[in-house]
C-alpha cells in the first residue's frame, strides 16, 4: 500500500536512508544530517497541496518512500525515493515513482527534476524507464566521496 506521510514516518525515513546508502555506498553520517534536514524542512515548511511525501507500508511496515517539493510554480523536485533492500523486484519503485508524477501533473508542474549519482544504477533506470532525461552532470564530494552528480528532467506535457 502506498499511503501519505506522516510526522512518525520521519524517523523511518532519516534512519532508513541513513542505514542503506550507509551499508551499500559507505556514505558518512553526513548523509543522515542531509535526510534529517530534508525531512524536517518537509514537516515544518512544506505546502502539504503541491508537496507530498509518500510511504511504502508493507504489511504495517514502512519499506519504502518517494517525495515531490516544490521549486517554483512550474518546477517540482523528486526526493527521497528509496525502497528497503527486501521489497526490490517488485514493482514498489515504479508505482511510487508514477504516484510522484501523477500528483505533479495534477497541481499541473510544467516539469520534475531530480537530482541523483551515478551509482544508484537501478534508480537511474528506472527514471529512465519514466522519460526523465539526462541534463547535467558534476563531479562533487559528497558523505566524504568524489561522487557524479545528475540532474536529470521530466517535461509534463499534460499540465
Amino acid at each position: 500500500m502506498i499511503r501519505s506521510f506522516n510526522n512518525a514516518d520521519a524517523e523511518y525515513m532519516v534512519n532508513s536512508h541513513y542505514d542503506i546508502y550507509q551499508r551499500e555506498y559507505g556514505y558518512d553520517l553526513s548523509f543522515k544530517e542531509f535526510i534529517e534536514n530534508s525531512v524536517n524542512d518537509f514537516v515544518d515548511t512544506a505546502d502539504r497541496n503541491c508537496e507530498h511525501i509518500w510511504i511504502l507500508d508493507l504489511e504495517g511496515k514502512q519499506r519504502g518512500s518517494i517525495g515531490l517539493t516544490r521549486v517554483n510554480e512550474a518546477t517540482a523536485q523528486l526526493r527521497l525515493f528509496l525502497i528497503d533492500p527486501e521489497a526490490r523486484g517488485f514493482g514498489f519503485g515504479g508505482k511510487l515513482v508514477k504516484q510522484a508524477i501523477d500528483f505533479a501533473r495534477s497541481n499541473k508542474y510544467k516539469k520534475i527534476i531530480l537530482w541523483t549519482n551515478s551509482d544508484l544504477k537501478s534508480a537511474r533506470h528506472l527514471y529512465n524507464r519514466f522519460g526523465f532525461k539526462l541534463v547535467e552532470r558534476k563531479t562533487s564530494t559528497l558523505s566524504n566521496q568524489i561522487l557524479t552528480e545528475e540532474r536529470w528532467e521530466l517535461p509534463l506535457q499534460d499540465y
